[in-house]
């Protein structure tokens, strides 16, 4: 195992995803939905994400939105894929491959607006945990947001001992090499230990289904989340009392929905819950009755309360546009309480209201002047709720879409051009929005060939099946591979088809 890494899982590289969450936008809009006033994000903003991991999220916000940005990721190879996206994009964003420690203590930093990270506190040494806190101490701003995800007890503590016995199986086996290989050993060590029927099954019965339900997973993924040798579990009181270290006050969650008490927990929860007055402890006895296993908290350095009527204000003036088309909008969803059932006719009316003139982003305001019977507080739940889903996203203001857009423009030609090679980002940045929208591989090879000129189903089909055609690549249907030529272009006219008719319209409103 090489010094550099610290105990962290580097044998392969991790996945290419991509978090709203560390959006500097989405983060504000989730402050304010709480009442809480945030920086203004313009072009003297600064922003920084700690464990960048292969940059998707990092470069998408540096691209799509005002500002400078920062980042570090310790693996060499994540920084290099990093570095050729932001010199893609043109954005204004320096990262860098610097431990956490190095990172804390470099001279030439700014003072941020945000600091995010994703996926990297519980995967970290005590020590690690400290340098970060110290990087906030020193470089976030007062009033800045501090965005910090983790796996969390109690919701953890019944797959903890699952997570020991893959890591120390993968630690002493002596195995190296690629971490799809190391897996799958791990896996088949346990599952073998469990065809045994070891008598701690009698004790935790959900302990193999929950076994069942990780073999489902990415290799790289489990190899990031379950293989390093720092794996800690923490309540949300222990996070709180590291982040005061750094003056860090918990602000709210980065999930919507969970402002909403009356869909996270029981009506008898919530009398329980109304009794405690304290905070952190009212938010910790939460998930006992949620049963959390992971949180997203966003902390602010200097909370300052704005006014309800404010608040409403800010929300309601706020754009807003549609990131999918409405009959993709389900009106019922999972929560902790069950399943939650939206009402058609208040939800329907405001869905085709973001719809009408081809997608044009817009106000509520707009809306309650139109519907003056429209209740306020059902209006602000009905906004939440579907930017919770990400059904709608909240947008920019029309002069910093004129900052981003170009380089927008260009991270996204570079994405979709490394889509006719490979499928691993299936994100494009928005610049009215200032974060990333869904568009798998084909969705970005239709864009690229519609923008180099073609722009009928015919054409499209025709020259993205060639792509996929030279590459030795079939399509699938019905999760079956199609095998003529003529089969697969068929198939292929049927997507574009929806393309265009679906998925363009809706980029075009989104400016991508």
């Amino acid at each position: 195992m090489n010094s550099w890494n610290e105990g962290y899982f580097t044998d392969s590289t991790y996945t290419y995803g991509y978090y709203r969450e560390l959006s500097p936008i989405f983060m504000r809009w989730c402050l304010l939905l709480k009442g809480i006033a945030a920086p203004e994000i313009t072009e003297e903003s600064c922003h920084c994400e700690l464990g960048f991991g292969q940059g998707v999220s990092a470069n998408i916000h540096a691209a799509a939105t005002p500002g400078k940005f920062f980042g570090t990721d310790f693996n060499p190879a994540h920084a290099a894929g990093a570095k050729e996206m932001a010199e893609a994009s043109g954005a204004n964003a320096k990262f860098f491959e610097d431990s956490f420690e190095e990172f804390s203590k470099r001279e030439d930093l700014p003072t941020f607006d945000s600091i995010g990270l994703h996926g990297i506190w519980s995967w970290i040494s005590a020590e690690n945990r400290r340098h970060i806190m110290e990087i906030a101490r020193q470089h976030l701003k007062s009033g800045g947001m501090f965005y910090n995800s983790y796996n969390c007890l109690p919701g953890w503590a019944p797959a903890s001992p699952l997570r020991e016995l893959l890591v120390m199986y993968d630690r002493y086996s002596g195995k190296s090499g690629a971490a799809k290989g190391r897996v799958s050993d791990a896996l088949k060590f346990v599952e073998e230990m469990l065809a045994a029927k070891p008598a701690y099954l009698n004790f935790a019965p959900n302990f193999a289904k929950i076994f069942e339900g990780l073999k489902k997973h990415n290799p790289d993924y489990l190899a990031h989340e379950y293989l390093n040798l720092d794996w800690d579990l923490m309540y949300f009181a222990d996070v709180v009392e590291i982040s005061q270290e750094a003056k860090l006050e918990f602000a709210t969650s980065a999930a919507p929905v969970e402002t909403i008490e009356k869909l996270n927990v029981t009506a008898q929860a919530m009398e329980f819950l109304k009794k405690i007055d304290n905070p952190i402890v009212k938010e910790q006895a939460k998930d006992y009755f949620i049963n959390r296993q992971f949180r997203k908290d966003i902390f602010v350095r200097g909370a300052r309360r704005i006014t309800l009527a404010e608040q409403i204000d800010k929300i309601l003036e706020m754009r807003y546009v549609l990131s999918t088309s409405v009959e993709n909008v389900p009106l019922k969803f999972a929560s902790t309480v069950g399943e939650i059932k939206l009402a058609e006719n208040v939800y329907r009316p405001i869905l085709e209201f973001l719809q009408e003139d081809n997608f044009r982003p817009k106000n509520f305001s707009e809306y309650l002047k139109r519907n003056p019977t429209q209740d306020q507080k059902t209006l602000m739940e009905v906004i939440t709720l579907l930017v919770n889903g990400n059904y709608i996203m909240p947008c920019q203001s029309e002069a910093a879409v004129k900052l981003v857009k170009k380089s927008c423009e260009r991270l996204n030609a570079h994405i979709c051009e490394r889509s006719k090679f490979e499928d691993a980002i299936n994100f494009l940045a928005s610049p009215l929005t200032g974060m990333g929208i869904n568009a798998n591989r084909f969705q970005q090879i239709f864009l690229l060939q519609y923008k180099n000129g073609d722009k009928t189903p015919d054409k499209l089909a025709e020259s993205a099946w060639k792509i996929i055609f030279r590459q030795g690549q079939r399509l699938i249907r019905n999760g079956k591979i199609i095998e003529s030529p003529e089969e697969n272009l068929a198939h292929m006219k049927t997507l574009t088809e929806t393309f265009l008719t679906k998925q363009l319209p809706l980029f075009k409103a989104l400016l991508i």
